[in-house]
């Protein structure tokens, strides 16, 4: 009489091999595409801090007085162009009286370097603003 033999058989280990094989490859397939997403989450957010510091350079620009320019903050490069929304105009008062300014509406177009990649453009509306009767120059 024949004892049953004990443990694995060579096919039984080939099969096993072949179910691990096909799910460590979804899983390095589902890793990938989480690494991917990952790194560009990460690009993003960094972009975004970089683009909210270009907007803080930007915050004492006069578009009016200098409508194109340049600023650099270490590594980060800021260069901006303004051009008119509508003509400048004599600014009022509270009271409704002319003030001594005009004022004007300007878009300006920022585009946003970290040494020479470009990590974004965006467009701002700003308000410029100079003595009446003055050229700003």
């Amino acid at each position: 009489m024949m004892r049953p033999a004990r443990g694995f058989t060579l096919l039984e280990a080939i099969v096993a091999l072949v179910i691990f094989a096909m799910g460590a490859f979804a899983l390095y397939g589902w890793l990938s595409t989480n690494l991917i997403t990952l790194e560009r989450a990460r690009a993003g957010s960094e972009a975004l801090v970089m683009q909210q510091s270009a907007l803080e350079m930007l915050r004492d620009v006069n578009p009016m007085l200098t409508p194109s320019g340049e600023r650099e903050a270490g590594t980060l490069r800021v260069q901006w162009t303004a051009e008119p929304l509508q003509p400048a105009r004599r600014g009022s008062v509270q009271v409704g009286g002319p003030s001594f300014y005009e004022v004007g509406l300007y878009k300006t177009a920022v585009s946003v370097r970290v040494g020479e990649r470009e990590v974004g453009q965006f467009s701002i509306r700003q308000l410029g603003y100079r003595l009446a009767g003055n050229s700003g120059r």
